[in-house]
């Protein structure tokens, strides 16, 4: 079965920005540093820029909620970086979007198998946000958020080696990952793979796929229903 495999390195490649005084500049206390976190770090920021976040028993402010999580992200909480990534993209503080700083905190979560900092880190790469447009970085990154249980990624992995979308049209391949996205629980995934991509398989092709999702179902462990 054909299978894509990366270079890692190329696609991980770290860039840090440099602190400025002007106001044009990102801050060196915003910039991601590659902190790794070998127990319980940052939990009580965490908690309370959740707070501040939803508006949780608090006032919701964006700007008290981003401080909180970069005190925790640059003690390694990588939940943290994955938030204050989302805040720095979406706009919601007084700053302002900064989709480049968003993947600079995305990248460092990525790395340390945050599977929805990789999952938005394909997205950004997918769709050219806050970085240079790139289909084999974001299918790389769609495949290790897949790997780790995400299932929209998995989703998407499927339906575009189905489209053949800036990607390598592969129906078997599209067979195995929207099989995957049914077994973490996505909703859309058993019809279309039954109904859309399993049309185009012949019964061999399909044996082939579900030997792979047999494999793929032990190595990342996913509980089954049979």
């Amino acid at each position: 079965m054909k299978k894509s495999v990366y270079c890692l390195a190329s696609c991980i490649a770290a860039a840090f920005i440099v602190g400025c005084s002007s106001n044009n500049q990102t801050s060196t206390s915003e910039t991601p540093a590659a902190v790794v976190c070998s127990g319980v770090c940052g939990e009580q920021e965490f908690t309370r820029a959740q707070q501040l976040h939803h508006g949780d028993g608090v006032e919701q402010n964006y700007d008290a909620a981003l401080a909180e999580y970069l005190k925790a992200a640059k003690a390694g909480n990588v939940a943290a970086m994955t938030q204050a990534a989302v805040l720095y993209q979406e706009g919601l503080t007084s700053q302002g979007s900064k989709p480049e700083l968003a993947v600079e905190w995305l990248m460092v979560a990525a790395k340390q198998q945050d599977a929805e900092a990789q999952f938005l880190l394909a997205e950004n790469f997918w769709n050219g946000v806050g970085t240079e447009q790139d289909f084999g970085k974001a299918e790389f990154w769609y495949n290790q958020a897949a790997l780790n249980k995400h299932q929209e990624a998995a989703y998407l992995l499927g339906l575009y080696y189905f489209e053949g979308e800036n990607m390598d049209e592969d129906p078997e391949q599209a067979y195995v990952w929207m099989s995957i996205a049914a077994l973490l629980g996505h909703g859309n995934a058993p019809g279309d793979r039954d109904f859309l991509i399993g049309e185009e398989l012949d019964m061999t092709q399909k044996k082939a796929a579900w030997k792979e999702v047999d494999r793929l179902i032990k190595e990342m462990g996913i509980e089954v229903p049979w």
